[in-house]
């Protein structure tokens, strides 16, 4: 099932590069529903930090993240290019999940965020997600999309050839075959929420690679070993959270742990909430359970906070 928006409610976007340190631009959309829309929302902000995947930005949390505000669980999402992506600045050295953090905790800064506001991950953003709540007290809930403070051991073909040094030779044999191969422009993920099969995203993707500019490939490069890097599959050990945590995952996932009972003990306030059956992709391809799942668990435990208060 794809994920739809009523078309009920207005918003105002803004779209620029944030200069974040001296040499660090983040490219951010800022949505905000227009007041007198009636979604009866709270007057709250989300950073909803995308995943990995060659050629990712945070297009593909577009749809997504008007759905948040048209279903009154949030009035302002803020969606930034995680550095190495899409118009943010390009790698020069491998970036583990914390220095992604410290990317957006930089951004919230710029923004002159003061107050609190959820930190939101899908795929590989979780756990950024987490490392910022972590680092930033203005972050006072974390949802986790389709993830998990660790990725599972990669496993099957691609396992084998990362563990015999193999992957990265194809992967670089693929970038040059493929970068620039079709007319250059920023790649549009609005649309895989309309799609209907692994087969077409796939395609939608390999065709965002072609629309890429080969002088990525350095970066690209590092963005693909950094999220493949042994010593980067996971949250750090230095922190502990007592706040509200959401998590919504496929039962299939094959990319992130669905059993959080290790992590209990540091983040006491996490809740699940899992889609049967569905695997990684099924967050684009079957969006509108795990979003309305996010809802469900949400406005559940968020209600039971607001009566405790």
């Amino acid at each position: 099932m794809s994920l739809k928006l009523s078309g009920s409610v207005k918003y105002y976007e803004e779209l620029e590069h944030y200069q974040i340190a001296e040499d660090v631009q983040l490219y951010t959309r800022i949505i905000t529903g227009i007041k007198g829309n009636p979604t009866g929302g709270q007057e709250k902000t989300a950073i909803y930090i995308h995943g990995g995947g060659s050629g990712g930005n945070h297009t593909m949390l577009l749809r997504p993240g008007k759905w948040l505000i048209e279903q009154g669980l949030f009035n302002k999402v803020i969606l930034p290019d995680r550095r190495g992506e899409g118009l943010s600045t390009p790698l020069k050295g491998k970036l583990l999940l914390r220095d992604h953090a410290k990317d957006m905790k930089g951004l919230l800064d710029t923004l002159g965020i003061t107050e609190k506001i959820t930190a939101i991950g899908i795929s590989y953003g979780g756990p950024i997600a987490l490392e910022l709540a972590g680092m930033d007290d203005r972050i006072d809930e974390v949802i986790l999309m389709a993830s998990s403070p660790s990725l599972k051991d990669v496993k099957g073909v691609q396992g084998f050839l990362y563990r015999h040094g193999l992957l990265e030779k194809i992967t670089k044999s693929f970038y040059k075959k493929n970068l620039g191969k079709l007319p250059m422009e920023y790649p549009d993920f609005e649309g895989v929420y309309d799609l209907k099969s692994n087969r077409e995203l796939t395609k939608y993707f390999m065709d965002a690679i072609k629309k890429t500019d080969p002088a990525q490939m350095e970066s690209l490069m590092l963005q693909n070993a950094s999220t493949l890097d042994k010593e980067n599959n996971g949250i750090g050990n230095a922190f502990t959270l007592d706040l509200p945590m959401y998590q919504v995952i496929g039962t299939k996932d094959e990319i992130w742990e669905t059993n959080l009972k290790d992590y209990q003990d540091r983040f006491p306030n996490i809740k699940s909430y899992h889609i049967e059956g569905e695997k990684h992709k099924g967050i684009i391809l079957n969006a509108a359970p795990f979003y309305e799942g996010l809802k469900t668990i949400y406005e559940e435990h968020s209600m039971k906070r607001e009566y405790i208060r």
